[in-house]
């Protein structure tokens, strides 16, 4: 009888393991012929042989008389220890219990001179189980002519692709179900094909490519894809704005836009609230959104940007709006500005997708009041600096100090006032 198991071989005498961890083998027990006795009749000798990796040709240990141990408290869980006296070693076994129990109870009937259909194998011709190959799991392809002419194995959970002029990502690897982390840097990628979406990947590196060209970001939009990426690199791809969508990324943990034309970061960045890592440097940001401050973020790098100072001219036209009464909001904004205040739980099964994307979204007010449809006059460029309070660590040029942009709700609000007062002081 033969079995496929894991085995780890333990030397009673050292106390030392002759295989450091389990390793994939064979047991197989059977009767080996010997020579004829003084009657003239076949030996038949019980052995158990013992094929692993380091030992293929096979070790052999002698069974009757010289069984030391046999421990099968576990066998239930697919464990058990068997133990000889020559040589003094411990076989672990893992194996599928029912294996585990047929194996055991061979064993049992070998030892007690019992005849068995089990015990028929000659044991001096055995050999291992082959054993099925492992799937491959990882493929990296680092020139054109390693790229697989026969397709990608289904099994693959990480897959890269880099620095090989590659074009077009085909529609082969959007199929790719286990696919966890992909890396394509370094190629000429124009546009991502928008099934890459379905796909439930953790990590995906896309630098060093051309997505500012086309600016097609509908694979972003994905059910899967936004529900699972937690690491995103679009360094060095000339984008020339902030891709919306990429707020949408709710798991996004680390986000690499450096190098890049960025000139501003929208407002609705703060809904990435598991965002602990931003790097935004080599752009051409003239200032930050004040929604920064509503980020936890552990790394901020913001360096090599032509961060511009206070801008006195939006102060005086600021000081010249009218200060009567404004229009009531609309029901629907002030429920929204209602449940967003008092951090009302909410869900798609709840509320409409538009609401969720305004509470999620949408610019707030210095006082705290989400602005919907803001004309150009509430939308106050650097005029303020931000203080960092959720900011662990901030990389910038200390030539340029960083100011940020507000967004006023109304000329009533307490915000506004305190502005005025502000700019009253710094503007003559």
């Amino acid at each position: 009888m033969k079995i496929l198991c894991e085995v780890q071989v333990l030397n009673r005498t050292t106390q030392a393991n002759r295989t450091p961890r389990p390793v994939k083998s064979t047991l197989a027990i059977g009767y080996k012929q010997s020579a004829r006795d003084s009657n003239g009749n076949n030996k038949k000798e019980l052995e158990m042989v013992l094929f692993t990796p380091q030992a293929k040709a096979g070790t052999r240990y002698k069974v009757l008389d010289n069984i030391h141990c046999v421990h099968t408290k576990f066998v239930l869980d697919g464990k058990a220890t068997i133990g000889f006296k020559q040589p003094a070693e411990n076989l672990l076994i893992k194996c599928d219990p029912i294996q585990l129990k047929g194996f055991l109870q061979t064993l049992k009937l070998g030892m007690e001179g019992k005849d068995a259909i089990n015990l028929r194998l000659n044991i001096a011709n055995t050999t291992a189980i082959p054993q099925k190959s492992q799937p491959q799991l990882r493929m990296t392809i680092n020139k054109r002519s390693e790229y697989p002419i026969k397709g990608f194995p289904r099994t693959l959970k990480s897959l890269t692709i880099k620095n090989i002029q590659l074009v077009k990502l085909s529609f082969e690897i959007c199929t790719l179900r286990n696919l966890t982390t992909l890396d394509i840097s370094g190629n000429k990628l124009t546009k991502i094909p928008k099934e890459l979406g379905r796909l439930s990947l953790t990590t995906l590196h896309l630098s060093n490519n051309a997505l500012g060209e086309l600016n097609d970001w509908c694979w972003l939009r994905g059910s899967n894809l936004r529900a699972s990426l937690c690491e995103l690199d679009l360094s060095d791809n000339g984008l020339k704005y902030f891709p919306p969508d990429l707020v949408k990324l709710d798991r996004l943990v680390t986000l690499n836009l450096n190098h890049n034309n960025l000139t501003y970061l929208p407002f609705a960045i703060r809904r990435l609230q598991k965002l602990r890592s931003l790097h935004v440097s080599s752009n051409k940001l003239e200032s930050l959104p004040v929604s920064i401050e509503d980020l936890h973020i552990d790394l901020l790098d913001v360096w090599g940007n032509c961060f511009k100072g206070f801008n006195m001219e939006a102060a005086r036209k600021q000081l010249k709006r009218p200060t009567g009464g404004c229009t009531p909001a609309q029901l629907w904004l002030q429920a929204a500005r209602t449940v967003a205040s008092q951090k009302l739980p909410y869900s798609e099964s709840t509320l409409p997708a538009i609401l969720i994307e305004l509470i999620s979204e949408a610019p707030t007010c210095l006082c705290g009041k989400l602005c919907y449809a803001m004309e150009a006059r509430d939308l106050l460029k650097r005029v303020m600096q931000p203080k960092f309070t959720n900011i662990k660590n901030l990389t910038y040029s200390r030539e340029h100090q960083i100011y940020s942009d507000v967004v006023i709700c109304g000329s009533n609000c307490a915000a506004y006032q305190q502005l005025k007062s502000l700019f009253t002081l710094l503007v003559p």
